[in-house]
């Protein structure tokens, strides 16, 4: 019988074959965590796999039709097409922590096969796990330990798209030219970098204040908070911004520093408030 191959991304069609202990967790995780049996039926009839196994149990129930389908076709990919009816991103709209969350766990069986599901609905290949350690890096995604520190919104709004394809480099340059586009949208004032902050954050005639300015301390923090924005401007963006990715490899480890941080400019940003506006 002619193989089932269906396209995994990257414009790669590809022959996926599941071992007997990867369809076991891919049923227990479905059949256990996500699906009632009634789901169960529906999807499994709207991607074509049968359901004889007359099992009561949901995960014994999709073992025994997943098995079944990779047998006969002699490739997992049916099983691949059940995962996307599932984990379609648009049935996560309103829930994105559930949405990454199980597509997170998802990726550590994926990953003994060489794949993983991107945030976008779609496969592609990555590089195969040999460890549970491995595999782990992959269930550890990086936006649900953003969103237990409590970042600020702002950060991640600037830079989801490169946090979940684990492109650390550029989502921390994204995130950076978070803090200048809302200093000019709160003063109206143009430029970038030191000249915008300088000019926004004077103790002479600001245009942002984030106390009141009238003490010694009070003018101290002031500085502090402006020196703390050209700070980050002139390690993260100029640096992301002349400096080949490959000569500054940023690891998920420093990209949460950086983005905790800049997460702290952001929530200063909304304790300050606006003096003036440019005319």
């Amino acid at each position: 019988m002619e193989k089932l191959i269906v396209d995994i991304g990257e414009a790669m069609a590809e022959v996926i074959l599941f071992t007997n202990a990867q369809i076991t967790q891919l049923s227990h995780l479905f059949g256990d965590e996500i699906m009632t049996g009634s789901e169960i039926s529906r999807v499994l009839e709207r991607v074509g796999i049968q359901d004889n196994s007359g099992a009561s149990t949901k995960w014994r129930r999709l073992e025994y039709a997943f098995t079944e389908r990779q047998n006969r076709d002699g490739a997992g990919n049916a099983i691949l097409r059940f995962i996307q009816e599932v984990l379609a991103p648009v049935n996560y709209v309103q829930n994105q922590d559930t949405f990454e969350d199980r597509r997170s766990r998802l990726n550590g069986i994926l990953s003994f096969s060489g794949i993983q599901y991107r945030a976008d609905g779609q496969f592609e290949r990555i590089t195969v796990a040999k460890t549970i350690d491995d595999a782990q890096k992959r269930v550890q995604s990086i936006l649900p330990k953003l969103r237990q520190r409590g970042v600020h919104g702002r950060v991640l709004q600037y830079c989801t798209e490169e946090l979940l394809k684990e492109n650390y480099f550029h989502a921390v340059f994204e995130a950076t030219k978070s803090l200048a586009d809302r200093v000019r949208q709160m003063t109206d004032l143009e430029g970038d970098g030191t000249t915008l902050y300088d000019r926004a954050f004077s103790t002479s005639a600001p245009y942002l204040v984030l106390n009141n300015l009238q003490t010694e301390s009070e003018r101290s923090q002031q500085v502090g908070f402006c020196l703390m924005l050209k700070g980050i401007n002139s390690m993260v963006r100029n640096v992301t911004a002349h400096t080949p990715k490959i000569k500054w490899i940023i690891e998920e480890d420093e990209a949460i520093d950086i983005l905790t941080t800049i997460s702290f400019l952001h929530k200063n940003l909304d304790n300050c408030q606006v003096v003036r506006m440019e005319q």
